[in-house]
């Protein structure tokens, strides 16, 4: 079993990782979903944007988190010193980002609420602890969770390493039913059993990275036959329930939730699969623009923008407007803010860069002994 990571798994978690990004944009700015278990209820633009966000979106977590857990344990020995130094270092790569994201939220908020004439009903303790626990930004969930894996990280990998596969069964059965065990702090849970299914996979794929290496380099028909179990999987969960819905509620039936997680699997392994085929120099540039992409595109951009579509397009099909138009500003303004501010943008981002993102590609250009890039993708 390989536990050293090539250069092409690198820059496929990078692809994959700008590509998780541009579907959590997506899900922010859905403008129409499906209301009635009914399919035949359902316009297109319902179902299609019920497809691609309730559907294919889903998987953008799951990448991050497996991601996460991934690379955290990758150089984990299991001792103190390096819990603290990688505890000292999430702080500045996540805590930074969520507590300057959130901040700039919740004075925001404070500001529209004054302008409009209703002004936030809160004292200072209370805006400090909406601050910390859940910002007016809804995307910063993820990362709240991320610095909660982060500490309870050696009681995972105890579990991981003294139970082996039995641990990770066990918390995918609790995310395969949906059950969230952990209470409700400040609106949103201490920890998601999703977030904590996928970054305990992260940890138990540590060693099987020749899995993840033998998934990349599948053939051209393995990678379109997992495309269309995929797809087959999110059209039959649409035509059974077509309204699904599972975040803080139970809009679902144990059908349609199985498939809709089965579909979930099914993605990660497309996607994998299909960034595996989209390295690029450019791909891994933008990469490291995407997670100052996921920290602004939310709120106040999001109430800006959908307040200026409102002027030029309708409600339930603005989605097709604003998503492309959200998506590219935001890249453009990481790679010029990132330019002409680097220092900001680096302190802002935790120190993820389109530089930083680049050297990767350039170090295997200039290297004697890695085969030249283009050559590299499987075909």
């Amino acid at each position: 079993m390989r536990t050293e990571l090539s250069v092409e798994t690198k820059q496929t978690f990078q692809v994959i990782g700008l590509l998780a990004t541009v579907l959590v944009v997506a899900i922010h700015y859905q403008s129409a979903m499906p209301t009635s278990a009914n399919v035949h209820d359902a316009s297109y633009n319902q179902l299609l944007q019920g497809f691609l966000i309730g559907g294919v979106a889903r998987v953008a977590v799951p990448l991050f988190a497996f991601a996460a857990g991934f690379f955290y344990f990758r150089s984990d020995d299991g001792s103190f010193k390096t819990y603290f130094n990688k505890l000292r270092q999430r702080c500045r790569t996540v805590l930074i980002p969520y507590l300057v994201i959130g901040g700039i939220a919740m004075l925001s908020w404070v500001s529209v609420r004054s302008i409009e004439g209703d002004p936030v009903p809160f004292n200072l303790a209370e805006l400090t602890w909406t601050w910390l626990v859940h910002p007016p930004a809804e995307q910063m969930w993820f990362l709240r969770d991320l610095m909660v894996l982060v500490v309870i990280a050696p009681l995972l990998r105890m579990a991981v390493d003294k139970t082996g596969h039995a641990f990770v069964i066990l918390v995918a059965m609790l995310w395969l039913s949906d059950w969230q065990p952990m209470p409700i702090v400040g609106g949103w849970y201490v920890l998601h059993t999703e977030t904590l299914f996928f970054f305990t996979l992260g940890c138990a794929a540590v060693h099987r990275v020749d899995l993840l290496e033998r998934l990349g380099r599948a053939g051209t028909f393995t990678a379109i036959s997992m495309i269309l179990v995929w797809i087959g999987l999110l059209i039959a969960r649409i035509m059974l329930q077509p309204n699904f819905d599972n975040w803080y509620v139970t809009e679902y039936d144990i059908q349609s939730l199985l498939i809709q997680k089965c579909s979930i699997l099914a993605g990660c392994l497309a996607i994998w699969s299909v960034g595996y085929r989209l390295r690029t120099p450019l791909l891994s540039r933008l990469s490291g623009a995407a997670f100052f992409v996921y920290l602004v595109h939310e709120f106040p951009l999001r109430a800006i923008v959908q307040r200026t579509a409102a002027l030029l397009t309708s409600e339930p099909t603005s989605f097709w407007m604003i998503t492309p138009t959200v998506v590219l500003s935001c890249f453009v303004t990481a790679l010029l803010f990132s330019r002409y501010a680097p220092s900001v943008f680096a302190f802002v981002t935790g120190g993820r860069t389109p530089q930083s993102a680049s050297r990767l590609t350039d170090t295997i250009r200039m290297s004697p002994n890695c085969v030249p890039y283009s050559s590299s993708i499987a075909g």
